[in-house]
């Protein structure tokens, strides 16, 4: 029985490969988060996100969902392409060329008799205000 033990952790010692690799630096990468850390696999490249509960340490598979990366994706190639087009309105406006000329504002009719209304109401608004004080105050 003994010697089936020594065997197996001989065996067991023959069969693990050794590593040529750096002191430190192992399949796993870590990186702090704000509640526990974010474990990358550097070999497949899967990330799990794992927190300390009832003290016992959980890692949970973050998902991959290649529909918001190919979203996300498209949305920086638009905003780069738009910022290509403002560069290049930007330099041609740096470089002398007119600009594109903006129409003149609409004239709005109907203001000019605005101002003689509004000095007729405050002139009538002080004209009562006048009224009001003389009724107030007694004939003498």
């Amino acid at each position: 029985m003994r010697r089936h033990a020594i065997a197996a952790c001989l065996l067991g010692l023959m069969v693990v490969p050794v590593s040529a690799e750096e002191p430190g630096t192992g399949r796993y990468a870590i990186q702090p988060s704000v509640d526990g850390f974010i474990r990358l696999d550097t070999e497949t490249g899967a990330m799990a996100h794992c927190t300390r509960r009832d003290g016992v340490w959980r890692c949970e598979t973050l998902a991959e969902e290649k529909g918001a990366i190919e979203a996300l994706d498209a949305t920086v190639r638009a905003l780069g392409a738009r910022l290509d087009d403002v560069v290049g309105r930007l330099a041609a406006l740096e470089a002398g060329k007119p600009a594109v000329e903006a129409e003149p504002p609409e004239t709005v009719t109907g203001i000019e008799p605005a101002p003689g209304f509004a000095e007729l109401l405050v002139g009538r608004l002080f004209q009562l205000v006048r009224d009001i004080r003389a009724e107030r105050q007694p004939n003498s």
